[in-house]
């Protein structure tokens, strides 16, 4: 089926026992997991009838052993199956054997990343399940995907704002969505108040994506989670200048309390719930979880000591802004206290 398909399914809550998404546009791939998992994996199918697995860890056997097994208080199970290119020829064909005769009970979703896997067993899958094609849009189609995406979040964008987004981002399905994200964040649209703008203009796709969008704040946060001291210091070179330190502090803040929760929900199977207490989309989330692994918990924690100090003293003393800010991007990536940033009279 097309992607639009699937999508139509999902919104009048019609689904199938088994899902195979595969195709060149891996944005498609990660929001139609995303998608199902919003709809199908409650609270009580969290606890005890989700079962994750990757095609590099585990054989068809265990895949399909969780997929036939009956749910524990709960209407249904849902398994879902990532990488499974990685899988050997027998294991697909006996995962393709279970797709023509699943479990009644159970929602099996198979995604599969490699964008050209020919590997015996794949085609016998896609004809046995129900196959979502992951197409990537064609130019004439990337306004009208991003006027519709933004209206399944509850918000609007101009006309113009749409051209200069698709132009500026271009077709990849991720990058749009995570542009939009940056932009929900940044007008405050996902606050959930009542006065909260909704409206995407022009001004604010330019301000968060434009031309200068590798020295936003989204860029530094991703710098600062890799520990790329000299990216970090790049970045808030251009930045500072036309962002204000409040606002850095704030969104640094932000991004390592979500760190903090990452270090609470370490594993895989986890990303879904992550996305939802940190707010972001899951696949925001697995790269929450890799910056994670870069920083202890304790780093995490000085670093949000860091960022209280140097708020502290942008606003109560005679400092060098500049000098102050790079002092803290250094102390945080090298997990020094912070006592480390002097109180520098100007």
């Amino acid at each position: 089926m097309k992607y639009d398909e699937f999508l139509e399914d999902v919104q009048n809550g019609r689904f199938k026992p088994v899902y195979f998404f595969a195709g060149d546009e891996t944005g498609f791939i990660d929001e139609g997991v995303e998608l199902l998992f919003q709809k199908l994996v409650t609270p009580e199918i969290r606890e005890f009838n989700l079962d994750i697995f990757y095609g590099s860890e585990a054989g068809a056997d265990r895949v399909i052993d969780s997929a036939t097994s009956f749910p524990m208080m709960a209407p249904y199970r849902v398994v879902l199956l990532r990488e499974v290119q990685k899988l050997p020829a027998g294991d697909l064909e006996a995962l393709a054997k279970y797709a023509g005769h699943p479990s009644r009970t159970t929602y099996l979703i198979i995604s599969m990343r490699d964008k050209d896997s020919r590997k015996k067993g794949i085609e016998a899958l896609r004809k046995a399940g129900a196959y979502v094609e992951c197409k990537p849009l064609y130019e004439n189609q990337i306004v009208p995907w991003i006027q519709k995406y933004v209206r399944r979040l509850g918000m609007s964008i101009t006309g113009p704002a749409a051209q200069l987004l698709a132009s500026e981002v271009g077709a990849a399905t991720s990058m749009l969505r995570s542009e939009i994200e940056k932009i929900q964040v940044y007008i405050g649209a996902n606050a959930r108040k009542a006065d909260a703008r909704r409206e995407i203009t022009e001004d604010d796709v330019q301000a968060v994506a434009g031309f200068r969008k590798e020295y936003s704040i989204f860029s530094l946060q991703d710098a600062v989670g890799a520990k790329d001291m000299a990216a970090a210091l790049r970045i808030l070179e251009q930045l500072l200048p036309n962002t204000s330190a409040g606002a850095i502090i704030s969104g640094l803040a932000r991004y390592f309390g979500q760190l903090h929760l990452a270090h609470g929900l370490p594993a895989r199977k986890d990303q879904a719930l992550l996305a939802e207490k940190a707010g972001v989309h899951m696949f925001f989330a697995e790269r929450l979880q890799r910056a994670a692994q870069n920083y202890l918990p304790a780093e995490v924690g000085n670093a949000l000591e860091v960022l209280l100090q140097t708020d502290y003293l942008l606003k109560t003393q005679g400092v060098a802004e500049m000098l102050v800010m790079r002092l803290m991007l250094i102390a945080i990536v090298r997990c020094l206290a912070p006592a480390y940033l002097p109180q520098i009279n100007q």
